[in-house]
């Protein structure tokens, strides 16, 4: 009880001396003796109890029977806020059911004192005790830091007195001159305030330290231990990954226009990084133009083959509409040959690209109207480990197994197998994605617990070969890869 009674002082000091400490608030959804419905109470100590006693921070009358005297406990550990049940003979809820142990509180989660007891709704705040008035702010000490602790917070408060004011006290008692006296206590005032003051400051900065210490403390331990919450990474940048659907291919050659309809399907994924940028994989907005020997013909041959697509996000927050010219890529290890093929009862002879996406090339992208993106880091993506666990989020299947609606990207995990690049990409293993996935981000943990961008999912690795016909004839092979994001300029 000491430390909590300390720590509430601490907290106390802090607050009086326009500190900021954070605070959340308590709604009071059902009526009691000392509760109105649907007033509220800020919260500013870092341990309030809850129950019928005189020392609780919320307290209820005697009204509320099934109430405890000590019922429950709300306590703040850094950036996280927890509830516990303190009762033997009544239950705390928090959202209807049970807590066991403690349950960490998020944004309006509902608290139940027992069963038939009073209902209080949890509210987070973005604002602190810094910009209340000086009023507020000693109601608050005087309610939450001194009431529930008075005999150890006044005991505390007189020790800390004397502490400052000892050398002051002996010439109070030496000095027989009234004036003098009035003098030396104004001067004692001034001093006091001024170690006051210094306490502060060195409080506020040793709290700060402390917490961000915390809080890599605590992302280090989770990556070590394998504990990392991937809900949090993935849940805030999720709505950056967008759906790749190919709408049209149009051609002109010769003077002539012609339109062909792709039916608007779903088949690879694109993603916005910081600073308005679309990135996706090269043979997702090229492969339907090289495979097509007569569009690949056209661009190759004097006319231009366009490939119309648009790009969404589940949440349709971000929606792009562009064609294959409008991206910059990497187009300088692919071959052009010579080449004579059938086309309908004609035959054309010319020159047609070869692409080649397997060995960092297959990035490609253009900047957008809008401004935000994932984090991502070009030189960390070429210094990953062998062992590295990666998140990937991607268009998995396109739409074939979404008969709900729902669009929302698909999670997987991959592992890098060896460690650096390989012909320019990243090789991997324990890939658990598929077709779709192509385009889509790949992110790795760094070394403060975030999610940063690294990669492009490309696919198995792939090698063009030409015969002596000038066939081209890819040979597979089971390595998977991603292109770094460190390649693309």
């Amino acid at each position: 009880m000491a430390s909590k009674a300390t720590k509430a002082f601490a907290t106390g000091m802090k607050i009086m001396g326009g500190g900021n400490v954070p605070t959340y608030t308590l709604e009071f959804l059902t009526p009691s003796g000392k509760h109105k419905k649907g007033s509220y109470m800020t919260i500013a100590v870092p341990y309030a109890k809850l129950g019928r006693s005189g020392n609780c921070t919320v307290q209820f009358g005697e009204e509320s029977e099934t109430v405890s005297r000590e019922h429950a406990a709300i306590e703040r550990s850094g950036d996280d806020v927890y509830i516990v049940n303190l009762s033997s003979t009544n239950p705390t809820l928090v959202n209807g059911r049970p807590v066991r142990k403690k349950y960490y509180l998020n944004n309006g989660d509902e608290i139940q004192l027992s069963m038939e007891g009073p209902r209080i709704r949890f509210n987070e705040t973005e604002t602190g005790t810094a910009k209340m008035g000086f009023t507020n702010r000693m109601n608050l000490v005087m309610q939450q830091s001194i009431k529930p602790y008075k005999t150890a917070a006044i005991s505390f408060l007189v020790i800390f007195i004397l502490v400052l004011s000892g050398a002051g006290f002996v010439i109070y008692n030496l000095s027989e001159n009234l004036d003098n006296q009035k003098l030396l206590t104004e001067q004692l005032k001034e001093s006091t305030k001024a170690q006051l003051t210094k306490y502060q400051a060195k409080s506020d900065s040793l709290s700060k330290n402390l917490q961000a210490y915390k809080k890599k403390s605590d992302s280090l331990l989770a990556l070590k231990k394998g504990r990392v919450s991937y809900v949090e990474m993935i849940d805030p940048i999720k709505d950056k990954v967008l759906a790749i659907s190919v709408e049209r291919l149009q051609l002109r050659y010769n003077g002539k226009t012609y339109n062909y309809d792709l039916g608007d399907r779903v088949m690879c994924t694109g993603y916005m990084i910081r600073g308005g940028i679309f990135m996706t994989a090269r043979h997702c907005i090229d492969s339907e133009l090289t495979n097509n020997l007569v569009a690949n013909y056209i661009e190759n041959n004097g006319g231009k083959s366009t490939l119309f697509y648009k790009a969404e996000s589940y949440d349709d927050n971000i929606s792009l509409e562009f064609t294959n010219h409008d991206l910059k890529a990497d187009y300088s290890m692919d071959k052009i040959v010579s080449r004579r093929i059938k086309s309908k009862s004609r035959y054309l002879n010319g020159r047609f690209r070869i692409p080649d996406y397997f060995h960092g090339a297959d990035w490609a992208y253009m900047k957008t109207k809008f401004h935000e993106g994932v984090p991502f880091d070009k030189a960390f993506s070429k210094r990953l480990k062998a062992g590295t666990e990666l998140l990937v989020l991607g268009y998995t299947y396109g739409t074939r197994y979404r008969a709900d609606g729902n669009m929302e990207p698909y999670f997987s995990t991959a592992k890098v197998a060896q460690s650096g690049l390989h012909d320019g990409t990243i090789r991997i293993t324990e890939a658990g994605f598929d077709g779709g996935n192509s385009g889509g981000p790949v992110f790795a943990i760094n070394s403060k617990g975030d999610a940063i961008a690294v990669g492009i999912v490309t696919g198995k690795y792939r090698k063009s070969e030409l015969t002596k016909n000038n066939d081209v004839v890819w040979v597979d092979s089971e390595i998977q890869v991603i292109t770094p994001l460190g390649n693309f300029k």
